[in-house]
């Protein structure tokens, strides 16, 4: 079992609910800068393809990577497979991309708070 985290390009707006009908994401990034970016974050971040595993004490996380065209990832899909410390793990790449998440256990925008009540 996994818990699922969209990493993408979503608007500054209190809850989901909130977002535009018409709003259409648009890419996050390069792919060699967002893997950079996470490796700054987590150095031991191994990458294979267009995943991204991180495992280690109480984190086990893969990220898989979904591009568009010119090498411009269109969002990160985050997996969280176990680990007390993934959801703090995961909170600290999305704030080091300046990004936001989208929790599929909640519906709304990731909390790290919330890894019991989503997982």
């Amino acid at each position: 079992m996994s818990w699922e985290i969209f990493i993408q390009d979503l608007p500054d707006v209190a809850s989901m609910d909130r977002v535009p009908k018409d709003h259409v994401p648009g890419p996050i990034g390069a792919r060699a800068e967002l893997e950079q970016a996470i490796h700054e974050v987590v150095p031991h971040a191994d990458s294979q393809d267009e995943w991204m595993f991180i495992q280690g004490p109480g984190v086990d996380i893969s990220l898989q990577f979904h591009m568009g065209q010119d090498e411009q990832v269109r969002y990160i899909l985050v997996h969280v497979h176990d680990g007390e410390n993934s959801a703090a793990q995961v909170a600290a790449i999305i704030r080091r991309l300046g990004l936001r998440a989208i929790d599929t256990g909640t519906g709304d925008f990731f909390d790290a708070a919330s890894l019991d009540e989503s997982l």
